[in-house]
């Protein structure tokens, strides 16, 4: 059987690795309870455990962005420490969405509730006053709630995909 794939790039700031792996285990339980019965797969795209610093990984990373078709960019207080920081990734996938010219069509920015609200930098701050006035502030306060957010996502992409071809029905033309 082949199954039409779709990748999903997350990207997290290092002090969210907790819902870094909770992404991967989402993404597997979605696959296997909605997106295979389908011909889909939606394939979860981060950086590796623990990696502290992306920067050596850069074309890599930029090629993985430019071949996933979603974006999802997970912020709390900061956009992080500058080895695990996402700000120009994700103007990049803004762009990509704008033109056109790549295969990224959606970017979903999720906020996790700060453990310090006292401590959220000011552009984190600014960033998520414009999302609730776009409408679309999307927050989390744990990871269930997270992999809940991210499951109404994917069902929500997958309705919105071509209803995928059965193996069968591709090798009977």
């Amino acid at each position: 059987m082949s199954y039409e794939m779709h990748r999903i790039f997350c990207a997290t700031p290092f002090e969210l690795e907790e819902e870094r792996l909770a992404f991967h285990a989402a993404v597997s339980r979605f696959n296997e309870s909605e997106a295979m019965p389908r011909n889909l797969l939606f394939i979860p795209v981060t950086l590796p455990p623990n990696l502290a610093d992306k920067r050596a990984y850069h074309n890599v990373l930029l090629e993985n962005i430019r071949d996933a078709r979603y974006f999802v960019q997970l912020l709390e207080d900061s956009w992080g420490p500058p080895g695990r920081n996402f700000e120009r990734d994700y103007a990049m996938a803004r762009q990509y969405v704008e033109g056109g010219a790549h295969k990224i069509r959606e970017i979903a920015l999720i906020f996790k509730k700060p453990l310090l609200p006292h401590r959220v930098e000011q552009e984190i701050v600014e960033l998520k006053k414009q999302a609730k006035a776009e409408g679309s502030l999307v927050e989390f306060a744990g990871v269930e709630e997270f992999q809940e957010i991210l499951t109404r996502l994917m069902a929500r992409w997958m309705e919105a995909l071509p209803l995928a071809q059965s193996a069968e029905a591709r090798h009977s033309r």
